[in-house]
């Protein structure tokens, strides 16, 4: 733990990258109550809707307010600002209902304009509503940020599921084969080489392709996860039954063997142990490859599906042309959380390999 704290305060990227990552999930895990609508709420008449947040007028001094705004094109979707016309935002306001991690139905949001009611299809229909478009609205008049807020929980819960079957598949593969060796390495290792020669976006593709699309929200993220999660474990298994090929000659795991412990409780509580800080690194730089691997295939359209949203999907249903991209700039927001994302477990990854593996420890950390 000095260690880590020593090289902590030496990055203060990854000092930086830890805050994002904690920021991301913990939005993550209040998006109901952070966002004024519900993922699905529609705004017919704001169609490509611009942010329109602001934080002064002369009507209403320096706090954060919309600013009314009318579409004056229906071709390219322009909108201008009307003079004059401003809404405060305020904190803690009353919205659309949701329950709070499956366990309590409340109508709380963090902030809002005024409070209306939504009616059926999620469609908003009180007259004289201006909706507070953070990030903008999308194609269907939909809050950008709220889509966000949502979409992150499968784009960031995706690389630790998806991780978690990884590396159990890696670690006992890997762990049996280096154990065992002989005829039972050769197949394994065989197994996982045939997994690494194919490309493995092109895998990715085809593995998802050649499964019927008639899948729920809850069956397609778990589709995607064992799919990438079978392309990811061979070079894990790999790293693994070399390390476990050496550490099972030392003189504690012939103890063991002689008194007996079967060999899968030798390789999971004597042998896996003392790769900890191999597999914690793995971990770490892993996850952002889950997350962009859903990424890949929900804006091929092979992935997260409505009425589930995710970082890819947006890019997907959004980022469609290089006009949509001139014109509404703000549909790369997605894309930027998933940049500072991918940014972030990369930084904190290297900081954990330089702390914890001794063939990458920085000089003058210490032991």
């Amino acid at each position: 733990m000095k260690r880590f704290l020593k090289s902590l305060h030496r990055r203060p990227i990854a000092f930086v990258s830890i805050v994002v990552l904690v920021f991301l999930y913990g939005t993550m895990a209040f998006a109901e109550f952070l966002t004024p609508y519900t993922p699905r709420t529609v705004f017919r008449d704001y169609t490509y809707h611009p942010p329109n947040v602001t934080f002064y007028s002369p009507q209403l001094g320096f706090r954060p307010q919309v600013q009314e705004r009318v579409l004056v094109s229906r071709l390219s979707w322009e909108y201008r600002r009307v003079s004059g016309r401003y809404h405060p935002i305020r904190f803690f306001v009353r919205g659309p209902r949701y329950r709070m991690w499956g366990v309590f139905e409340t109508d709380l949001h963090l902030f809002g304009v005024v409070r209306a009611d939504q009616g059926e299809n999620h469609v908003w229909t009180a007259a004289g509503t201006t909706p507070v478009f953070l990030f903008g609205a999308d194609h269907m008049g939909r809050d950008l940020f709220t889509r966000i807020l949502h979409g992150g929980r499968i784009s960031l819960t995706i690389g630790f599921v998806g991780i978690a079957i990884s590396l159990t598949l890696a670690i006992t593969l890997g762990g049996l084969a280096g154990y065992y060796g002989g005829k039972l390495d050769w197949l394994l290792m065989r197994f996982a080489e045939f997994v690494i020669l194919i490309p493995g976006l092109y895998l990715i593709l085809f593995l998802r392709s050649v499964i019927s699309r008639d899948l729920d929200s809850g069956q397609s993220f778990m589709l995607i996860t064992i799919i990438l999660s079978f392309v990811g474990w061979p070079g894990s298994a790999r790293l693994i039954r070399g390390m476990v090929h050496s550490i099972k000659r030392e003189e504690f795991i012939s103890a063991a063997e002689l008194d007996g412990i079967p060999a899968l409780v030798i390789i999971f509580r004597q042998i896996i142990p003392q790769m900890a800080s191999i597999l914690i690194v793995s971990i770490t730089l892993g996850i952002p490859g889950f997350i962009l691997g859903e990424t890949v295939l929900s804006y091929l359209g092979l992935g997260i599906v409505d009425p589930a949203v995710s970082w890819g999907s947006l890019l997907n249903r959004e980022i469609s042309t290089l006009n949509n991209l001139r014109n509404f700039p703000w549909f790369l927001w997605p894309g930027v959380f998933l940049l500072v994302t991918t940014l972030a477990y990369n930084f904190l990854g290297d900081l954990l390999r330089d702390v914890l593996d001794p063939y990458h420890r920085e000089k003058g950390l210490g032991s």
